[in-house]
């Protein structure tokens, strides 16, 4: 009985530079949309008296950076001591505005960043 042997060598070359500028593309407009949605749901529960700590981070959040600062003298304070029962302007102010938007919206922000990584593939 004879045994029939079929043999196949293939070699595949990749261009893992123009791999890497897809992905790294891509992964650019999911920050960009990640970054826009973070900051504009963060600050709907960032406290509000002139709006000036809400503007501070539209001013200082480069988009696309993947980080989101506000940035006056008082923030820090506002952040971490902000009192769960002054509202001001805004009904839906808290301190750690941040950790609130994520824990309302983090399934949201995953479905954006998603969203912007495979339409920036197309």
């Amino acid at each position: 009985m004879s045994k029939k042997v079929f043999e196949l060598a293939a070699k595949l070359d990749f261009d893992t530079a123009k791999i890497m500028q897809k992905i790294n593309k891509n992964a650019s407009a999911a920050q960009k949309r990640l970054d826009a949605a973070v900051l504009a749901d963060s600050n709907k529960y960032c406290p509000m008296q002139t709006g000036t700590l809400q503007k501070s981070a539209i001013i200082a959040t480069v988009i696309g950076s993947g980080r989101i600062s506000w940035v006056t003298p008082y923030a820090r304070k506002q952040y971490y001591e902000y009192p769960s029962k002054r509202h001001n302007r805004n009904p839906n102010a808290t301190g750690k505005w941040f950790e609130t938007a994520k824990a309302r919206r983090m399934k949201e922000w995953e479905r954006i960043a998603n969203e912007g990584y495979r339409e920036a593939g197309k």
